[in-house]
């Protein structure tokens, strides 16, 4: 499975939390459409941030079915 990556093409880095290394996409100023696409795409972590764009990779999650075979 190919990992997928979301871009971003506007300056997030007013949102980014360097200490939990996270995007604050709840705060009020945060922008609405960015944080639709966010939701939407899933549990992500951040591969690349710059004023220019934010590249996020999607986190595989395990599927149940992978783990309670017998």
């Amino acid at each position: 499975m190919k990992n997928r990556v979301l871009v971003i093409k506007m300056n997030l880095l007013p949102w980014y939390n360097e200490l939990n290394d996270e995007l604050e996409i709840n705060h009020p100023a945060f922008p609405v459409p960015v944080k639709t696409k966010i939701l939407m795409f899933g549990e992500y972590s951040i591969v690349a941030i710059n004023r220019v764009e934010t590249r996020l990779r999607q986190v595989r999650q395990q599927s149940d079915e992978k783990t309670s075979k017998p």
